[in-house]
């Protein structure tokens, strides 16, 4: 099993051979290290190299021959790194870590770094992959900004080794070709659809507004009640197989049902209702309430964990490789909290790796991955 110091020293390397004092794969080290422990900035990365020099040789095994780099090399150095080439190291090394067994849901949804943002340029826009059962990310790439997600989805796809997953995805990724791209990996898909489909959303709205009474006992049915807080949400999750009637059923592979679910909340006195829809490859109303209902980790496990208890957002980079490569480097040190198994909460662990040095080098070391 390859260590993250070996995958780091596949990056290129793009220096002067004999201008080079500090190895790409140390400094990496280095920098992941110092994001671990909750730093925001290269100068920081560089502070945080000094003060632990003797932690980074004696316990984590760098060589430094040439003492530790300046901030100004480690800027250097994660602005020359390929971002595209690194999130492409980060997926190979996740798949050496984990196995995502068969059937196992997986979550795409995109999230803007918006401390990358100037009045010059917009942020960086990731789009993310999540595993729902193991709660780790399994890749991300980059995309201008929220509407090129249609573009970035299929790629980000193509990288991924799937086994027969159930994906799922917002009403952006709700297209024809993401659907193609779904099937072709062995995958099955449940899509959001809204408005920006609105031929389809209209006769999926339409078909499940029918009152006839043979027609409702045809659907599948299951129900769920949520009661906390002062508050009651009862979700009633309907499914068809019946697409015969649909016009554009053989323009979206491997459809095989449409979905509804109606989300009625009972609050201070108050009642409100909605209703979502869904175009599926999947028949079995249970994989497909598990669908809907986890979709949402992606964003309130994975996203405010990002924003909350790594700072994500707050990061204030804006040279657009060097913000990119940390954020990718903040996503390993996700990772890692999320499989170092010991009892504790992600905020409880992203604290100890703060202060405990014993600590830090468990969560990013062990388990067979040592620098």
């Amino acid at each position: 099993m390859k260590t993250l110091k070996e995958y780091f020293s596949e990056l290129n390397d793009n220096r002067q051979s004999g201008k080079v004092k500090h190895l790409i794969s140390e400094i990496l080290v280095i920098a992941l290290c110092a994001v671990c422990s909750g730093v925001q900035t290269v100068f920081e990365i560089g502070e945080f190299a000094e003060v632990k020099k003797d932690w980074l040789k004696n316990e984590v095994g760098l060589l430094l021959e040439n003492g530790v780099p300046s901030h100004d090399t480690i800027g250097r150095v994660l602005a020359m790194i390929n971002p595209k080439q690194f999130q492409n190291l980060f997926i190979s090394w996740i798949e050496q870590s984990l196995n995502i067994p068969a059937g196992s849901y997986i979550h795409i949804d995109g999230k803007t770094l918006r401390g990358s943002a100037s009045e010059q340029s917009r942020g960086i826009h990731l789009v993310s992959a999540f595993a729902h059962e193991a709660g780790v990310v399994l890749g991300q790439i980059k995309c201008a900004e929220k509407s090129n997600e249609i573009t970035a989805i299929p790629e980000l796809l193509n990288l991924l080794k799937l086994k027969s997953s159930i994906i799922t995805i917002d009403a952006m990724g709700c297209q024809k070709e993401i659907a193609k791209e779904i099937t072709k990996k062995k995958c099955d898909y449940v899509l959001a659809l809204k408005e920006n489909q609105p031929a389809a959303y209209n006769d999926v709205k339409d078909y499940f507004s029918i009152e006839d009474k043979d027609f409702q006992n045809t659907l599948l049915r299951f129900e769920t009640l949520d009661i906390g807080h002062g508050r009651e949400e009862k979700r009633e999750y309907f499914l068809s197989s019946n697409i015969n009637w649909f016009a554009d059923k053989n323009k979206w592979a491997n459809l095989k049902s449409f979905g509804m679910v109606k989300s009625t909340v009972r609050c201070k006195g108050k009642q409100y209702s909605e209703k979502r829809y869904f175009i599926s490859s999947i028949e079995d109303i249970n994989e497909f309430v598990t669908a809907v209902r986890t979709h949402w980790t992606i964003e309130n496990t994975l996203h405010w964990s990002l924003d909350v208890i790594f700072r994500d957002d707050e990061c204030q980079i804006r040279e657009k490789n060097t913000a990119e490569n940390i954020a990718i480097l903040r996503r390993i040190c996700f990772n890692r909290m999320k499989m170092y198994q010991n009892g504790k909460t992600l905020k409880r662990k992203k604290m100890l790796c703060t202060f405990d040095d014993s600590f830090r080098f468990n969560v990013l070391f062990s388990s067979g991955i040592h620098a």
